[in-house]
């Protein structure tokens, strides 16, 4: 179940049964919205060609599509953006000439006392408590889901209602027919084949989607393949955002880490190659213009500044380059 969600796996021992059941009930889930899109596709295709070979050739490929739109939407619920827990104190990555000036320490904001929000700085406005609402990602995730549970559970109410559904595409035939021939009263005998032969192979899906939706069996394949899409979508968001879930929180920490990791090996390495190379006395780093890069979370109050040089100091450098 971890490849379901690309989950990681030492992580995965670290958090606790329950947390884990339920990422396995969604992984579940999720797998037999997988085979609803490839039987709907196929269904689909079917209706769509009157050949089976396109039907399942082309129906599994829809399927595949219709299952990676589903995953990539279920798999970004899984973490949490940078953004979207208190930051800590990133270990300073600085290796190069900051400011002459010593600069005093900053803090990353007031610290929220037991059972109260967020302290106000002196000066500032009162700090709103983070909404726990959905944004409009939770939003548009959402409405991609439902959409393609919508367009699997129209071809689901075909499959399931079989002969119903063949029924109202054999009376379309007929409606179809009366309506061809009473705008041509006078047709040979091949041109009747012909048309025969053109309406036996056509199964009109939309029409046949249409009728089915307003009957039992339409409405309860619509809302069963809603709960099929739905329920991972709802699970994994209620593991994302509760407090006593522990994946995202860990997750999104490694990441962190991974990140600052890979900065300052980025930063050593620059560092190396100005010492060594070019014969730089006073290193140039992209990492002096924020605090806590490279993630630039901090205000532009609470930002490093530059020690600016004058024209003159800037060209006595240059001369000992």
């Amino acid at each position: 179940m971890l490849v379901v969600f690309g989950l990681n796996k030492d992580i995965w021992n670290q958090i606790g049964a329950a947390e884990r059941a339920q990422y396995n009930w969604a992984a579940r889930l999720y797998l037999l919205s997988c085979l609803l899109s490839a039987a709907a596709g196929v269904r689909f295709m079917h209706q769509l060609s009157d050949s089976y070979t396109i039907g399942i050739l082309g129906g599994l490929l829809v399927g595949y599509i219709v299952s990676v739109v589903t995953r990539i939407a279920l798999i970004t619920m899984v973490s949490l953006p940078l953004t979207a827990l208190p930051s800590t104190a990133l270990p300073s990555t600085s290796l190069g000439h900051r400011s002459s000036e010593a600069e005093p320490e900053r803090s990353l904001g007031p610290v929220p006392e037991p059972g109260r929000g967020l302290v106000p700085e002196p000066g500032r406005g009162p700090v709103p408590e983070r909404s726990r609402g959905p944004n409009f990602s939770i939003v548009f995730r959402m409405f991609i889901i439902a959409l393609m549970s919508l367009v699997v559970a129209l071809p689901i109410a075909a499959l399931i209602g079989y002969g119903e559904a063949e029924s109202i595409s054999a009376n379309r035939r007929l409606q179809v027919k009366s309506e061809f021939k009473a705008n041509h009263p006078i047709m040979s005998a091949e041109q009747d084949r012909i048309l025969l032969t053109n309406l036996n192979a056509e199964h009109f899906p939309i029409y046949v989607y249409q009728q089915l939706a307003k009957k039992p069996v339409g409405l309860f394949s619509i809302w069963f393949t809603a709960a099929s899409f739905l329920i991972p979508f709802f699970m994994l968001w209620h593991l994302r955002r509760g407090s006593e879930f522990q994946y995202a929180k860990l997750n999104r920490d490694l990441m962190v880490h991974q990140i600052e990791t890979d900065y300052a090996m980025t930063l050593e390495q620059s560092r190396k190659m100005q010492e060594g190379k070019f014969g730089l006395a006073e290193c140039v780093l992209p990492n002096q213009t924020w605090l806590d890069a490279p993630f630039n979370t901090r205000s532009i109050e609470e930002q490093t500044r530059y020690a600016l040089e004058s024209e003159n100091e800037f060209m006595q450098r240059l001369k000992t380059l």
